[in-house]
């Protein structure tokens, strides 16, 4: 069962159990998660700034109240509470503007990171060589997101628990997915998206007029996809991203929604195997994107899969 510690504006503390509603978001490709959570209605509770969510010892979301929302009705009269995970900090804080040379992540973790409550990181010590310009109307995680694209290839990620992971989601879990000696789960829909496979990016290389050299993604070209993007080389890097275009595309172009019966917070990056009489057995998949959701009718969690490429 999950447990809410909130944080009034005065320092207090205040525990609460048993909500009515609860939705948590979270998604690999969103840098703050989300809670809504529903109390019958909190007369005099003052006006919360924080919020923690455990389940048993264990911290499932932490972060900054958004609204509160005291709403009456003939029916019904309650209190609703919306907050973001503590990367909200970094989004909603612009950065001093400032030059960096051979700058390392613990630079980056003292300067953008840590006077936004953020109060622990992991990553090794990589130097990003040469300048990085951090422009005026940049905000802190725009910073702190393109430094670890650049220096560690990974987009960043704050953790339930308000730890900054330089390099990404990370997960060692493993859940398997089956009604006979599994996860249960309620349903499951398969999307293949044609649409969003990539089949060649066409490249103009340095100090070239034309656009003369071609990466094929067989993948694509095998399901008889023809689609294109072209791109202009200027520095090494510019290589891999045409990789990474049609690596992308690849990983988007199949989705499953699978939905489970089971709390399943904070999965983010666990592969998965799914055992469906249906369907069939799917392998090489990992958790993209999370949606969990309490009623008075129900608990379910909604897990986005895509497989790992």
């Amino acid at each position: 069962m999950l447990s809410f510690v909130f944080t009034d504006i005065n320092g207090n503390t205040v525990y609460l159990d048993n909500p009515v509603y609860i939705v948590i978001n979270q998604d690999e490709n969103v840098p703050a998660d989300d809670l809504s959570v529903t109390f019958p209605i909190l007369k005099d509770a003052g006006e919360f700034c924080k919020v923690k969510v455990t389940d048993g010892e264990k911290v499932v979301f932490k972060g900054v109240v958004d609204e509160q929302q005291a709403i009456v009705s003939e029916k019904d009269y309650y209190t609703k509470i919306t907050a973001r995970s503590m990367a909200a900090e970094l989004l909603d804080n612009e950065s001093r503007p400032v030059c960096y040379t051979d700058v390392s992540a613990s630079v980056i973790f003292e300067r953008h990171l840590k006077p936004n409550q953020i109060i622990e990181y992991k990553a090794d010590e990589t130097v990003l060589k040469g300048n990085y310009n951090v422009s005026k109307g940049t905000t802190d995680w725009q910073a702190f997101a393109a430094f670890c694209i650049r220096a560690f290839n990974k987009i960043p990620r704050i953790e339930a628990d308000g730890k900054a992971v330089f390099s990404g989601v990370e997960s060692e879990e493993e859940l398997t997915f089956s009604n006979i000696n599994g996860l249960n789960y309620n349903s499951i829909k398969e999307n293949i998206k044609r649409c969003k496979l990539i089949s060649d990016v066409i490249i103009k290389p340095a100090k070239s007029d034309n656009y003369n050299t071609v990466i094929n993604n067989e993948f694509s070209k095998s399901r008889n996809i023809n689609r294109l993007r072209y791109i202009d080389i200027i520095s090494e890097k510019d290589y891999d991203t045409a990789g990474m275009i049609l690596k992308n595309s690849e990983k988007n172009a199949y989705e499953l929604m699978i939905v489970s019966p089971v709390c399943l917070i904070n999965k983010l990056g666990a592969k998965v195997k799914v055992k469906d009489d249906i369907i069939g057995e799917k392998d090489g998949l990992y958790v993209s994107g999370i949606n969990y959701c309490l009623t008075p009718e129900k608990e379910e969690t909604a897990l986005l899969l895509k497989k790992a490429v």
